[in-house]
């Protein structure tokens, strides 16, 4: 809740608070958190019980959607008290949602056990931009014929290339192949920041790491047979370059110089989650919602690179 946590959720869904706030078909029914402080903050906002005991708060409120935004290593723990609640129909799960892919892949099946559907907060991926940007890519459902880029991170690749890794698998394909250019642990040793090329279905794309320390540094540029796609500042500018024959040499193709503008809405990122989810649960849609399972791919080849590096 702590980064709009003053701002008009009319306007700001950066957090899952505001979002759940703003949406007319979500009811806020409790709240969990070991910090007193929290527990207060969140209190004078919404008027909302919250619990320090997470059993206790779960039966008490009997909730049919939950939300774990805790801590990566809390999340495993925190999912075998929720599956337990029989009320409990869906749980959206900070990413990742292990650090390690067989507990991951243990989460997946306590929740198919118990019929809950469990998603990821990969919030990029539910934005109404990352499908316009997908028909780009993909005109008529068809993928470029020629696509090469390059993605910058920071803060790990585990807890922040991840993002853009499910983004583009979304708009590319599935991740294939991940070969190492140079390592590097700028930010965490828990977490591993490589220069690699990752080779997807549609296209390969360079990621680059640069340091957490300095500045948060991501974006995404994608040259392509049409034209060329510029994803700065985490999402919140797009823009799109059609290609067009040189005005003045007449043999050559270039850039155009105007650019298409696509309207990021990355403000409201946390509400775009929750529409998305609720549509998928209303009509079993899954086009536009990350389940964790479609996660496993790209978390057991992580797993790889991170074992042998």
């Amino acid at each position: 809740m702590g980064y709009d946590f003053k701002e008009n959720y009319s306007s700001f869904c950066l957090t899952h608070l505001n979002a759940i706030l703003a949406h007319d078909n979500f009811d806020l029914i409790g709240g969990f958190d070991i910090s007193i402080e929290n527990r207060n903050r969140f209190e004078s906002k919404t008027s909302i019980e919250s619990f320090s005991d997470l059993i206790v708060g779960l039966e008490k409120s009997s909730p049919e959607f939950v939300i774990i935004a805790t801590p990566t290593k809390t999340h495993f723990e925190i999912l075998k008290s929720v599956v337990n609640i029989k009320t409990v129909k869906a749980i959206l799960c900070e990413k990742p949602i292990s650090h390690d892919l067989s507990e991951a892949s243990e989460m997946i099946n306590l929740c198919d056990q118990n019929q809950i559907k469990l998603f990821v907060n990969y919030q990029r991926y539910y934005l109404p931009s990352s499908e316009k940007i997908k028909t780009k890519l993909s005109p008529l459902g068809i993928p470029l014929s020629f696509l090469k880029g390059v993605c910058w991170y920071s803060k790990g690749l585990l807890h922040n290339g991840s993002h853009f890794i499910n983004l583009l698998e979304y708009w590319l394909g599935d991740l294939l192949e991940i070969s190492i250019i140079e390592t590097h642990n700028y930010w965490s040793e828990e977490d591993f920041e490589p220069d690699a090329l990752m080779k997807f279905q549609n296209g390969n794309i360079f990621f680059l790491s640069s340091r957490e320390s300095d500045f948060s540094n991501y974006s995404i540029e994608l040259v392509t047979s049409d034209g060329k796609l510029t994803y700065k500042n985490g999402g919140a500018e797009i823009n799109w370059q059609s290609k067009i024959q040189d005005s003045v040499y007449k043999d050559y193709t270039t850039l155009s110089l105007n650019i298409e503008d696509i309207v990021s809405e990355s403000n409201m990122s946390q509400y775009f989650v929750l529409d998305q989810i609720r549509k998928y649960l209303l009509t079993n849609d899954n086009s536009r919602v990350c389940e964790a399972i479609t996660t496993l791919n790209m978390m057991k080849l992580l797993q790889k690179l991170k074992d042998t590096k």
